[in-house]
């Protein structure tokens, strides 16, 4: 895939996606292969509620949670007001839906907490035993993401910048959302590229090209989860849990 110059915005019907181009659709693909229609899906930092929507056009339940209602434009989901970073929120919601979910979805949420291991554990307090958990994040180990660390000792999507616009404060890899899922028993854990990361890309930003033609010929060489923007996680909650 080659692309040139900065992807655009992407909406579902008139809703902003606060995500990468084509991640919302992936990841509804994968809830309507593994969750029975009618079964209730929460959508955890749901922005304008373009993810909320595409579910419920697919035949879910939706509970939407964000901490901006105001910017909330789903008018067919239940929205849930909340902070993950704020203790007492949190544990409101933990009591309200305790065991409560067919899925959980934390898309492009857990690079803004504090403790991503404590919110992976509320999202599995949140599931019903054998529901599905789905997060997604950047994907520092992309071949992008590697490089432009080479020359500046910051990820992609994790800077000053991202910081002050988006509010990135917490980089996590694909190993240890792995081990976070393992130590709170999480089985048939499944992790795989997401979003959208052209092969070739011509930006503006010179450091980006600069990127891609140097990895270009080294990417075969390269382990791990180098493509995709994003990752994107499904695990599902024991039964005895």
């Amino acid at each position: 895939m080659i692309q040139i110059g900065s992807k655009k915005a992407s909406y579902y019907k008139g809703l902003l996606e606060h995500a990468d181009s084509k991640l919302h659709e992936q990841i509804a693909s994968s809830v309507g292969k593994l969750i029975e229609r009618g079964g209730r899906l929460l959508d955890l930092g749901a922005g304008q509620g373009a993810m909320s929507k595409r579910l419920l056009d697919l035949g879910f339940q939706v509970v939407a949670a964000d901490s901006d209602q105001e910017n909330f434009m789903c008018d067919d989901a239940v929205f849930y007001k909340i902070d993950f970073n704020k203790p007492d929120e949190v544990k409101l919601l933990e009591n309200k839906y305790s065991n409560y979910f067919d899925a959980v979805l934390g898309i492009e949420v857990i690079e803004h907490v504090e403790n991503p291991w404590e919110y992976v554990r509320l999202l599995k307090k949140l599931l019903k035993p054998d529901g599905y958990l789905f997060i997604t994040t950047p994907n520092i180990s992309s071949w992008l993401s590697r490089f432009v660390f080479l020359f500046t000792g910051q990820f992609v999507s994790f800077n000053d910048k991202t910081y002050s616009e988006y509010g990135h404060i917490s980089p996590i890899s694909e190993w240890e959302l792995t081990k976070i899922l393992e130590s709170e028993k999480f089985r048939e854990i499944k992790i795989m590229p997401g979003g959208t990361l052209p092969a070739i890309w011509i930006t503006r930003n010179l450091l980006f090209v600069i990127s891609n033609i140097l990895s270009f010929f080294i990417r075969p060489f390269m382990r791990g989860l180098i493509s995709g923007w994003c990752i994107i996680v499904i695990a599902k909650k024991g039964l005895s849990q």
